[in-house]
Parts: structure tokens; C-alpha cells; sequence
């Protein structure tokens, strides 16, 4: 027995699950693991998020450069694997009457938790069986207003352990874009940043980070997909859309969230549904339809670079192929966005170090 498995063993024992069948769910994306837990009729979910396993998150008071020699989590704003701020986040959404995970017990320090189950119904899955794709949407992209209506919140409480809250500023931003300079290139050998040409982009990806980050700020979740939502139609309201991972919530762009959401890496959403949930996300927020189309390209476009660079790294460094499966769809919404003549200069960069974009 490992001993992180001893120390689940133990947590377990003490807070009255350790009699439990334990029936693993896998890993996510990040360096968390789940299980589902069943005991008699009682069924949870055992979250286990070693601290050790990821670098440390930055402190509200950190400076640019602190995050940079800090790394990663600490550049971009990530939560790395802090239980407080994924229990005190829930907290907050299940307050305005939306379903994230109920948290029974919890245990910071040593990175465990144990969370209500709210079962198999991800949206993703839903949508393969057959459910309809507009219903589903437009329901989740109901809840996503409600969030982002709220003032966003500077921290969030969990117990004794204060989370704070902070901004995706351009640094955060920048840094995701980064990956594909980085990455890329060890993917595809035809497409190369070398001197001038990495500087100018790095140039253009900023500013318009900066633009980004100098937008109004909303409660951005950060994650939220169609493989992170739960179908719930038993309860009313916006309690049917269930949430998960949203513990990286940031203050942040609106648009990044709405990006997120229909410019899915791993589902092709259809043209009519994304027309349709812009256009209930300005009727249920009352923002300017013209202005938000800008920021919408803007922030798509920088978050496909950020995906496409941690899919290049996931295949080259860490071996892990089906990652290929998504670049093609990834890449589409790259050049969707591009469109936009906000992204002229974007657009000219890449097409120099990119030689298939060269062509097209």
C-alpha cells in the first residue's frame, strides 16, 4: 500500500466511510482523482487532491514577478489542488440556488473530501444519448448569467480557511497563450516562432490579454463545458444543471466563461445553439451585443492558443496521444475567431510562423 493510499485509508476510517465499496472514477485533467463511494443506500464521492503534487497557488499580495519565479499555478491563478477553495466556491454557487456539490466533510491539509453525488448525467454524455442540445444549453447558460449577474466576490469561506478570489489579469492570460509558441512547434515541426517572429507575437498576445484584462469583472468560473455540467431534470429551476470544477474561479471577462462553453474542445456545439446562447446570455445580462462579439473573438481566440498548446504538450511531453482526437476542432475555433478584424494583427503573426494558415 502506497502512502497516499494509506492516508485515504485512514481519512476515510475517521470520517465513518471506511467500510465503503471504493469504485474509482479516474483522474481529471489535473492531478485530482475521484471515487464513488457506496455504503448501503448512502453513495459519495471521495475527491482526493494531494497537496504535494502540484506547485503551491500564489497569495492574494504576490507580485508579478514572485508568480513568475513561483511557477505555474502561481502565474496563472490556478488552485492547484486547495480543497478550501473548491469547498468555499460550492458554497457560494449552491447560495444562489444552483447545484454544485454538497461537501459533507473535508480535509485541507491533507488534500481530501468527501461530496454529495450528483451522478452520471454529464452533459456530454446526455447529449450522445440523444437529449437535446438546446435544452441543455440554454439551461446551463441560464445559470452562468445568474453567476456572473452577482458582484464577484474578493474571497470565499470554507470553515476557518479563507479562499481568496483574484483576477485573471494579463499575466494569468498571457501565460496560457504562451503554451503555444512553447508547445506547439515540438508537435508540428512546420510551424516555428523564431526570433522577431516570437517577439511580435508576444507583442500582440499581450495586449490583447491586457484588453482582456481591463474589461468589467464577473464570478468566472473558468471551466465550464459540457464534460463539467450535470444533467439534473428532477429538480426545478436552475437547480437542473449541475456543476463541477470550478475551483479555479477567478475574477475575470464574461466572455472567457461563454467561450469556454461553445467553443468546446471535445464537442462540436452546432451554429444555431451557440447564436442562441449568446444571444439569452445578453438578454439575461444586458450587455452590449456589439462589443461583447468583440470580446468574445478576443477571448476565444486566446484561450484556443492556451488549449492548443496544452494539448501539444500533453502528446509530446507526457505522452498522451488521444489528445490529438481534439486539434482539428481546436483549431477551428482558433480560425472562427481570427475572423474578427479585432484580430488582424493576431491573425498576420500566426500566419507567419503557421504555414498551412500562410496558405489558406
Amino acid at each position: 500500500m502506497s502512502e497516499r493510499e494509506a492516508a485515504r485509508v485512514a481519512f476515510l476510517r475517521r470520517v465513518g466511510w471506511g467500510d465503503a465499496e471504493r469504485i474509482s472514477l479516474g483522474e481529471d485533467a489535473s492531478t485530482r482523482r475521484y471515487e464513488r463511494l457506496k455504503r448501503g443506500d448512502n453513495i459519495a464521492i471521495f475527491m482526493d487532491a494531494p497537496p504535494a503534487a502540484e506547485g503551491k497557488p500564489c497569495g492574494p499580495d504576490a507580485t508579478e514577478h514572485d508568480r513568475v519565479l513561483a511557477g505555474w499555478n502561481a502565474r496563472t491563478r490556478l488552485a492547484a489542488c486547495r480543497v478550501d477553495a473548491f469547498v468555499g466556491v460550492g458554497q457560494f454557487l449552491n447560495k444562489l440556488n444552483l447545484s454544485a456539490p454538497e461537501v459533507y466533510v473535508f480535509d485541507v491539509e491533507e488534500g481530501f473530501a468527501i461530496l454529495e453525488d450528483l451522478g452520471d448525467g454529464i452533459f456530454a454524455r446526455e447529449l450522445e444519448k440523444g437529449a437535446d442540445e438546446r435544452t441543455l444549453y440554454l439551461a446551463a447558460i441560464d445559470c452562468l448569467a445568474e453567476v456572473h449577474n452577482q458582484q464577484a466576490p474578493t474571497e470565499v469561506k470554507a470553515e476557518e480557511w479563507v479562499w481568496p478570489i483574484q483576477s485573471y489579469d494579463r499575466l494569468a492570460m498571457s501565460t496560457g497563450a504562451d503554451l503555444f509558441p512553447k508547445w506547439y512547434p515540438a508537435l508540428d515541426s512546420t510551424v516555428k516562432f523564431n526570433g522577431s517572429l516570437a517577439r511580435d507575437f508576444a507583442e500582440v498576445s499581450e495586449a490583447l490579454c491586457e484588453h482582456l484584462a481591463l474589461l468589467p469583472q464577473v464570478f468566472m468560473l473558468r471551466d465550464y463545458h459540457a464534460e463539467n455540467l450535470v444533467w439534473l431534470p428532477e429538480r426545478d429551476g436552475l437547480a437542473k444543471v449541475g456543476i463541477l470544477d470550478f475551483q479555479d474561479a477567478v475574477r475575470g471577462p464574461a466572455a472567457w466563461d461563454i467561450a469556454m462553453f461553445v467553443q468546446d474542445a471535445r464537442r462540436d456545439v452546432s451554429p444555431q445553439v451557440q447564436m442562441d446562447v449568446v444571444r439569452r446570455y445578453l438578454d439575461r445580462t444586458g450587455m452590449s451585443e456589439t462589443m461583447f462579439a468583440r470580446d468574445l473573438a478576443i477571448a476565444g481566440a486566446i484561450n484556443a492558443l492556451r488549449i492548443l498548446g496544452v494539448f501539444a504538450r500533453l502528446i509530446t511531453r507526457d505522452n498522451k496521444p488521444r489528445y490529438g482526437a481534439f486539434l482539428q476542432r481546436e483549431w477551428h475555433h482558433l480560425l472562427s475567431c481570427l475572423r474578427d478584424p479585432v484580430l488582424e494583427d493576431l491573425y498576420f503573426v500566426l500566419s507567419r510562423a503557421v504555414p498551412e494558415m500562410g496558405r489558406s
